[in-house]
């Protein structure tokens, strides 16, 4: 019998870290409240979105996405830059989980692989991106929703 899929389920954000290749941490790399869910499906579908808490709202709300257009350039910056999402497909293999992108707030990312270390200690799972010499990782801390 196969063991189930301990990444099964939605989580919550925690918290997001900044690593610096020096090993200084700076905790609070997406603003001191992120929010975010992610969730993981057990035919191998993954969804995550995640977000500065302190985001401001915009001066105008518009009806649908397709009239941002009255929103002044400075805020929709700010509005994109402080919110990330992303869906596609996952796979598992040991600790680390690759998640195959195939829609993105970015665009750069539709299409790729981004490989995630994870470690998961009861209901909370830590994914990291891999360490690089010359450039700042990310630590990611999600806790389980009931």
């Amino acid at each position: 019998m196969d063991d189930p899929n301990p990444l099964v389920g939605t989580w919550m954000l925690v918290a997001i870290r900044a690593i610096a290749p020096d090993g200084s941490i700076n905790p609070e790399a997406y603003g001191p409240s992120p929010v975010g869910r992610l969730t993981y499906t057990a035919d191998g579908h993954m969804t995550v979105l995640f977000a500065q808490g302190d985001r401001p709202p915009l001066s105008h709300t518009p009806a649908s996405p397709f009239q941002l257009e009255a929103v002044p350039r400075p805020e929709r910056a700010q509005a994109f830059s402080s919110f990330s999402a992303y869906a596609g497909t996952y796979t598992l293999a040991g600790n680390t989980v690759t998640h195959h992108v195939a829609i993105a707030s970015i665009p750069n990312r539709t299409g790729t692989d981004l490989v995630r270390i994870l470690s998961l200690e009861g209901d909370r799972l830590t994914l990291k991106t891999p360490p690089s010499a010359n450039s700042t990782h990310v630590e990611l801390i999600w806790q389980r929703l009931s």
